[in-house]
């Protein structure tokens, strides 16, 4: 591996790097830790997954983000004034400019999508109930059906789900969290309208749900941006104290 990562960097090209997130209890030797610290330390474009499954968008990603920092050459038009702008913006001020993009479309917006905005800033209560969207394949009879639905959560069971996940996380691995809860409800769900499936698999949040969920753990100050040396290069995420300390409170309440 060491020398595989000396050759690439050999040919001076734009070199793009994949490290997994680890759970803090998981085994990893001491040279891979090594290797890890070494690779962090220099000007490197990394990028930080939980599964394999988060590999492709983050190819994605580091092509539009090469893309836009002028990591080019030839055949390329110069970027305009605004995509040079933003490729200079660090990753919290390009959430701030988001955020701050977002809610003005909301002031405008009929009221029915002030109730939205009000709805991301209002502080989130443990047991209260919201619904989502979800998609999942079912399989009865030899049959497979894909289904829409609905589902019902409620904050703690997110909460829950987020303490389980490494301590930074990207939205992919927020995803990741919430297509497990899902995945864990959802065949006695769709059994209610499907009584004869027997198995339920790839179970998904819709996206807008899954923004709007994100967006109202920022703003309840449940998680908060966290950063990777001087370089950003993706958006991770982790629990705040607030969010940890209202875990530790239901733990004790139920003992």
């Amino acid at each position: 591996m060491h020398l595989s990562y000396l050759n690439a960097k050999a040919k001076l090209k734009p070199l793009i790097i994949l490290i997994k997130n680890h759970h803090p209890d998981a085994i990893i030797s001491r040279q891979l830790q090594e290797f890890i610290k070494s690779v962090t330390r220099q000007d490197n474009t990394i990028y930080y997954y939980d599964t394999e499954t988060d590999i492709e968008p983050l190819l994605v990603q580091a092509y539009y983000n090469a893309v836009t920092n002028h990591q080019v050459v030839g055949g390329w038009l110069r970027a305009n004034e605004e995509m040079i702008k933003f490729s200079k913006q660090t990753v919290a001020e390009r959430f701030a400019d988001l955020l701050s993009t977002d809610k003005t479309l909301k002031e405008n917006s009929p009221p029915a999508d002030e109730f939205v905005s009000d709805d991301v800033s209002k502080p989130i209560l443990l047991l209260e109930a919201f619904d989502i969207q979800y998609s999942a394949q079912a399989y009865a009879g030899g049959n497979l059906t894909d289904v829409t639905r609905p589902m019902t959560l409620t904050w703690q069971e997110i909460l829950i789900a987020l303490m389980k996940i490494p301590a930074t996380f990207s939205s992919y691995g927020l995803q990741n969290a919430v297509n497990r809860l899902i995945a864990s409800k959802a065949e006695q769900d769709i059994k209610k309208e499907m009584p004869n499936v027997h198995a339920v698999s790839r179970c998904q949040i819709s996206q807008d749900d899954l923004n709007q969920l994100q967006r109202q753990l920022v703003g309840a100050n449940w998680i908060q941006l966290t950063t990777y040396g001087t370089r950003v290069s993706q958006e991770l995420w982790k629990l705040t104290f607030h969010a940890k300390n209202l875990l530790n409170e239901v733990h004790h309440n139920s003992q």
